[in-house]
C-alpha cells in the first residue's frame, strides 16, 4: 500500500461532494475519510436491516496484527498462535511496523468498531475473523513453518483456514508459490471455500507474480477510488490487470496505525489490499442472509450482480474491471441458490489446480499432505459454467463514468508451510489507551 500520514480526522476536507458512480457524500463522511465507501454503499442501512455477517467465518491471511486495539474491542477475532513463517514465530505484536499496520488495518476493514484513529468501521462487523499471521515486521522473506519443501506460507494459511471451518478466505499478500500450493487450492475448491486474493499494486516488486491469484477458482480483486476509477500507475495511466475478477474500494483509505511508529495516528493509503477484505465481507453478508447458498454460488452471484443495477454477465479484461464493481446492496437482493453450484472461475486458462487434483481432493477429503494419491479420469471435476468464460464484449458498466480505467494493489512476501495445532481464541476487550 502507498501511504501518506493522516493527522486525526481533518484530512478529509479534500473529499469531493459528489462521488461519481457511487452517490453523494454526507457531512459525516467529510470528517472521516475512511467512511466514503461506507456511505457510498449505504452500509448503515444494510447493517440496520440485520446483515452484519453474523455466523460466518472469514479467514484473513496477512503479515501481522495487533489485536489489542479499540478497533477490535468486543469483536469476534481469533488469532492463530502458530506463525506461518518459521523465522518469525510471533503472530501478534504491539510494535508499530509496516506489516502490523497492514494486517491490523485489513482485519478492521471487516470487523472494525470505528474507534481509534482512522475510524474504520467493518463491512461485516459481526462476522468471525480467523487471522493467520506471517509474523513479519517489514516484509521479510520467510520459510513456511511446516511443509516448506512443498507449500508457501500463504497456502499453509489457506489449509489452516480450511481445517478451522472458514467459509471465506482473503489474503492481500503476494507470495512466491510452491509446488504443493495447487493441492491446497484444490482442497478449498473441493470443500466449497471461497478464496479471495488481492491483485498486485503498481508498487509491488516486479517478478512477484500473481501469488494465490494465479490459480484456477480464486477470486482476484483490484481497487477503485471514490470516483469509481482504478488506481493509477506511476505514469498516471490506469493500472489495469486483465486477470482481475472484481473491483472494490481501495484508494485513499485510512490505516490503523502510523508506520512512523504510533498506534495513535493514522495514515491515508491506497491498494488492492483494502479491496479484497471488503469483497470477503460482502460475501459474508450474503452468506448470512442466504445460509443455504454454497461457496460456488456466492462466487456466481458476485460476478453476476456487480454495480447497482441488473445486467447481463460480461467480463471486460481490457479495462481491468473484470466482471465489475462489487456492490453489497445488489448482492443482497439476489438469492445465490438460483445459480449453478459450480465455481465459474475454473473456466480460466490457468493450468492449476487441474481437474484431476480437484477430483482427488473431493474423494480423499481436504487434508494436506494428501494421504492417498488418486488417479482420476480425464475430464472436469465439476461442470464449468459457460457463462463464466470471458466474452469479447465489454461488461455493462453504464453505471460508471465512461473515463474509468485503472487497477491497483498489494504487498510482497515469500514463504511456505503448514501446521496442525489448536487455534487459540483471542477476544479482546476495549483498551483504555492504544498501545
Amino acid at each position: 500500500m502507498s501511504r501518506r500520514r493522516l493527522f486525526g480526522r481533518t484530512a478529509a476536507a479534500t473529499l469531493t461532494a459528489l462521488i461519481l458512480g457511487f452517490g453523494s457524500v454526507s457531512t459525516a463522511a467529510a470528517e472521516t475519510p475512511g467512511t466514503w465507501w461506507n456511505d457510498a454503499y449505504g452500509m448503515d442501512a444494510i447493517h440496520s436491516d440485520g446483515w452484519t455477517g453474523e455466523g460466518v467465518k472469514i479467514a484473513v491471511i496477512d503479515k501481522n496484527i495487533n489485536p489489542d486495539l479499540p478497533a477490535f474491542a468486543g469483536r469476534n477475532l481469533t488469532v492463530d498462535p502458530r506463525s506461518l513463517c518459521a523465522e518469525h514465530p510471533q503472530p501478534t505484536t504491539t510494535e508499530v511496523t509496516g506489516d502490523s499496520v497492514h494486517g491490523t488495518t485489513l482485519a478492521a476493514q471487516i470487523i472494525g468498531t470505528g474507534d481509534g484513529p482512522g475510524g474504520i468501521r467493518g463491512i461485516a462487523p459481526n462476522a468471525e475473523v480467523l487471522f493467520y499471521s506471517f509474523g513479519t515486521r517489514n516484509g521479510e522473506p520467510c520459510t513456511a513453518s511446516e511443509y516448506s519443501d512443498s507449500l508457501s506460507a500463504g497456502a499453509l494459511g489457506v489449509q489452516r483456514a480450511i481445517d478451522s471451518g472458514a467459509q471465506i478466505v482473503t489474503t492481500s499478500v503476494v507470495i512466491a508459490t510452491r509446488p504443493g500450493d495447487a493441492e491446497v487450492i484444490a482442497n478449498a475448491i473441493a470443500k466449497g471455500v471461497v478464496i479471495i486474493s488481492a491483485t498486485p499494486n503498481p508498487t509491488t516488486e516486479k517478478g512477484a507474480g500473481k501469488g494465490l491469484g494465479g490459480f484456477r477458482g480464486v477470486t482476484t480483486v483490484s481497487a477503485v477510488d471514490r470516483t469509481g476509477a482504478l488506481q493509477k500507475g506511476s505514469d498516471g495511466s490506469p493500472f489495469a490487470l486483465a486477470w482481475t475478477t472484481l473491483v472494490a474500494p481501495g484508494v485513499d483509505l485510512p490505516t490503523v496505525g502510523d508506520t512512523d511508529g504510533s498506534w495513535a495516528q493514522a495514515e491515508i493509503a491506497s491498494g488492492s489490499s483494502f479491496a479484497a477484505p471488503l469483497v470477503a465481507g460482502m460475501l459474508a453478508l450474503v452468506k448470512q442472509k442466504y445460509p443455504d447458498a454454497t461457496g460456488n454460488q456466492l462466487i456466481q452471484s458476485a460476478i453476476r450482480n456487480t454495480g447497482q443495477k441488473d445486467h447481463d454477465l460480461a467480463f471486460d479484461a481490457e479495462s481491468g474491471f473484470g466482471y465489475g464493481l462489487a456492490w453489497p446492496a445488489h448482492l443482497l437482493q439476489k438469492n445465490p441458490s438460483q445459480y449453478p453450484d459450480e465455481n465459474p472461475l475454473l473456466a480460466n486458462d490457468y493450468p492449476q489446480p487441474s481437474d484431476a487434483e480437484i477430483e482427488a481432493a473431493v474423494q480423499r477429503g481436504s487434508s494436506y499432505p494428501p494421504a492417498v494419491q488418486i488417479d482420476s479420469p480425464a475430464g472436469p471435476a465439476a461442470p464449468r459454467s459457460g457463462d463464466a468464460s470471458a466474452p469479447n464484449q465489454p461488461a455493462d458498466m453504464s453505471w460508471l463514468p465512461a473515463t474509468i480505467v485503472t487497477a491497483l494493489v498489494i504487498a510482497v512476501i515469500a514463504g511456505a508451510g503448514i501446521a496442525l495445532v489448536v487455534v487459540a481464541r483471542v477476544r479482546r476487550k476495549r483498551a483504555g489507551a492504544q498501545k
